[in-house]
């Protein structure tokens, strides 16, 4: 196989932006887009020149694709994901890997027991800044990690699209949950965390603005995460993160806020993204496009992923953990994530 064909499941705003890096790849095409809102999914297949299929289902009975993405919610992940895994079908499975530890788990079982190949979609693994600081944690250039923290804040408007599909520790804060142990090299073993609820139950919207939470981690550590969707409107930029590692011998500090670019346009600032899905000469760059560039190598050259299935679980049972202290108000050990 010299060309991969690969279909896309989820016609929305991160389906769409992988499915323009697949049609840019000299290795791979757009074989069909999977949506079961027939009128956005066809009107998708139309401008990549693809058919279109309501379910995974008929696109496997069609043979219709080599490979598949699945950038649906994460509340759907589990049985399309579990489908095409059983096809034995290799899939890009976009992240959050699932809504629930126990479904995640099931993602999992279903790709050792059919052997296919499956690669969670964590885009910071493809950061450079990300993957230049786990680098210099691995080599001692700071000494031994002794504390952490990890966050993010995005638009408010984030919070109203999703209007409640998503918990923000799923949507977003899986970001730095994963961040945090993969930079420091050590695990979260507890959690304690609490909610800010205001602004979007003001919105209309059955979501938390904020979550916030303390971490112990297996190597002693102690830690801080926390992501909202609460930024205004006004505010230059939809990625407010940063993320901090102090060890004995020096310290790292990632600020990605800013990309290096500034507009100042009738009185305000923007501070446009450079590096995750920039769009250069009409084609998209940067992290997203590194991590499809890899799965179709990866999969084509059969050469192993980057993203251990392991680590996806291991972020995904900190997030359980996380909604489960938000709920009883207690510390929270995180679950065994191994399968």
């Amino acid at each position: 196989m010299s060309t991969l064909r690969i279909a896309i499941v989820g016609a929305g705003f991160m389906g769409l932006l992988h499915a323009r890096v697949v049609a840019d790849s000299d290795r791979a095409t757009v074989a069909a887009i999977i949506d079961p809102d027939v009128a956005g999914g066809r009107a998708a297949a139309e401008a990549f020149g693809v058919p279109h299929f309501a379910d995974a289902g008929e696109a496997l009975a069609a043979d219709a694709a080599d490979a598949y993405i699945v950038a649906a919610p994460d509340r759907l992940h589990e049985d399309v994901t579990c489908a095409l895994l059983a096809a034995g079908k290799p899939v890009l499975l976009e992240k959050p890997m699932a809504h629930t530890l126990t479904a995640a788990k099931a993602i999992a079982r279903a790709a050792e027991k059919s052997g296919a190949r499956l690669l969670v979609a964590h885009i910071l693994r493809f950061d450079p800044r990300y993957a230049a600081a786990a680098k210099a944690v691995r080599e001692g250039r700071i000494g031994t990690p002794i504390h952490a923290s990890s966050g993010r804040l995005t638009n408010r408007e984030v919070g109203q699209r999703m209007n409640g599909r998503s918990s923000v520790c799923f949507y977003l804060g899986i970001h730095d949950v994963d961040m945090l142990q993969w930079i420091t090299g050590s695990n979260v073993r507890t959690v304690y965390s609490r909610t800010v609820s205001t602004l979007m139950p003001s919105l209309g919207v059955a979501s938390e603005d904020a979550i916030f939470t303390t971490v112990e981690m297996e190597n002693g550590m102690a830690g801080q995460l926390h992501s909202g969707w609460t930024l205004p409107e006004s505010v230059p930029t939809g990625i407010w993160a940063r993320t901090e590692v102090i060890g004995t011998e020096g310290m790292i500090d990632l600020d990605v806020r800013d990309h290096g670019l500034r507009i100042l346009s009738r009185g305000q600032w923007s501070l446009p993204d450079g590096l995750h899905w920039p769009e250069t000469h009409g084609h998209i760059t940067g992290d997203l496009y590194e991590e499809v560039r890899h799965f179709i190598g990866a999969v084509l050259d059969d050469r192993p992923f980057v993203m251990p299935v392991e680590d996806a679980l291991r972020a995904v049972a900190v997030n359980d953990a996380i909604l489960a202290s938000v709920a009883s108000g207690q510390r929270e050990t995180v679950a065994d994530w191994r399968i």
